[in-house]
């Protein structure tokens, strides 16, 4: 009878393993017929012309004394804050305008036509990537400073984190997932155990492993994966605090805001048929392919894995760099590509970021750190992905040491962005289910003096080098 329950515990297992590969399979072949074509030609159309467009106008809007001084004195509170508004003001007119259009069009005519559909999934990912890039980014960093604290007190008061609870919803963000889930999970664990897109249980080059960490990164995505971790947690008051407000945002993302757009379609006439279109292509594709770009931002940034020799994770390995950021470079936002600064040196801004890489120049020596330049965070999730670790020695790593060849390096990046903390399924089914009694003993043991720093502690070890419990 044991033997028998055992077997089928272990083809439980598989069972689910094959429906989330084959769930992740179907989320990136959506991704190839209906995102693939707008991000590569957006990408394209911005490199090879539109730039030249479109900067001249932009830096007429971002270098006006005026509008600086309005945006300083009437949104943000700080003054390195208003490099944002150029950017936010581009972005807020573009998705209104898009959103009014095909909304216009629903209501007039009854359907989208798949032509008006394919032209929004352009202006959606918008010139060079930079809609979908600005909505991730201002949404990101109003969930750092939750409650609306980016802002002067009249729109902190009535209109809170705009990007990520207004607009987000269109970009595939649950509202209040960046200001719970990402900063008190993802943040306080630095993606490590228990962490929701925690990812150092798969093989970051493998297809199949990315299958499993694209349903993971999709289930966080829905505020599932914040949720139950929240849950879990309950006791804790922070915890329960932040679960009851993204249960909230899923309630807003999965009920009220789909049932309103359904009613007033429907009352403007609208075909059911037609109205369920209009929710999936507008609606619920952005939360798509939103998550597939959550994936490769992640494998970029924290798709390598290295600890010391007492099991601590090195943060300028695990946690990547791309040097060369700041105001003046499209392939930055606003200090996003320090990965390991953000993570770990999160107080300092984008307009400091320079000074502060210059003062980590010795400590990237010393590790070999993860600092790569001359790449976007895209093109180096899909580097490390596609196994390109030659072209990323040769071209993007910057060896402050200068003592290894490309090809050591090269083995060195590979073997990083291949290594694994444990199994997939040890981690699913093991470690995972068994994380809150882990969490317990270390307190218990006198490890921890609390269960948020036993959290911390257990994220942040290697788990075969955890203290005997």
């Amino acid at each position: 009878m044991l033997s028998d329950t055992l077997s089928w515990s272990q083809k439980h297992k598989h069972l689910v393993i094959a429906a989330r590969k084959t769930l992740g399979f179907v989320l990136t072949m959506n991704f190839l017929v209906f995102w693939a074509v707008p991000i590569f030609l957006q990408g394209w159309a911005y490199e090879s012309f539109l730039r030249r467009l479109i900067h001249p106008i932009y830096n007429l809007i971002d270098q006006s004394a005026r509008l600086r001084t309005f945006a300083f004195r009437y949104v943000y509170r700080e003054q390195f804050l208003v490099d944002y508004f150029a950017t936010a003001v581009f972005f807020s007119a573009g998705f209104l305008i898009s959103l009014t259009v095909v909304f216009s069009w629903q209501i007039s005519f009854g359907s989208l036509p798949w032509w008006l559909i394919a032209m929004y999934f352009f202006w959606w990912v918008g010139f060079g990537g930079r809609g979908m890039g600005a909505a991730y980014t201002f949404a990101h960093r109003e969930g750092h400073a939750a409650g609306g604290c980016l802002y002067r007190p009249w729109i902190r008061k009535h209109i809170g984190n705009f990007f990520e609870n207004w607009i987000g919803p269109f970009y595939g963000n649950v509202p209040y997932n960046f200001s719970t889930a990402h900063v008190l999970l993802h943040h306080k664990l630095n993606g490590g155990k228990g962490d929701p897109i925690y990812m150092w249980d798969i093989d970051r080059t493998r297809f199949g492993d990315v299958l499993l960490y694209q349903w993971r990164i999709f289930v966080y995505m829905t505020g599932w994966g914040g949720l139950r971790e929240f849950g879990k947690q309950r006791h804790i008051p922070v915890a329960d605090k932040a679960y009851c407000q993204l249960r909230k945002g899923m309630i807003i993302y999965w009920l009220i805001l789909p049932s309103a757009i359904a009613v007033w379609l429907w009352a403007a006439g609208g075909h059911p048929a037609s109205i369920g279109v209009f929710l999936f292509f507008i609606y619920f594709q952005s939360l798509f392919a939103m998550s597939f770009f959550m994936v490769v931002i992640n494998v970029g940034f924290h798709g390598f894995l290295e600890c010391d020799a007492d099991g601590t994770f090195i943060p300028c390995i695990c946690s990547s760099t791309i040097v060369g950021g700041g105001r003046g470079d499209d392939h930055d936002s606003f200090g996003e590509n320090d990965h390991m600064a953000h993570h770990h040196f999160g107080y300092v801004s984008h307009d400091r970021l320079p000074a502060h890489q210059a003062t980590q120049h010795e400590l990237w020596a010393r590790h070999q750190a993860s600092v790569f330049q001359g790449l976007s965070p895209i093109e180096f999730g899909v580097n490390i992905y596609f196994g390109r670790f030659k072209e990323l020695a040769e071209r993007h790593y910057l060896d402050l040491t200068g003592n290894l060849s490309i090809d050591e390096i090269a083995e060195l990046l590979k073997t990083r962005a291949t290594r694994k903390e444990m199994d997939y399924e040890d981690y699913e089914f093991g470690y995972l289910l068994n994380l809150e009694s882990t969490v317990s003993r270390l307190v218990r043991n006198n490890v921890c003096p609390n269960e948020q720093k036993a959290y911390i502690y257990q994220a942040s070890r290697h788990h075969r080098q955890l203290p005997a419990l």
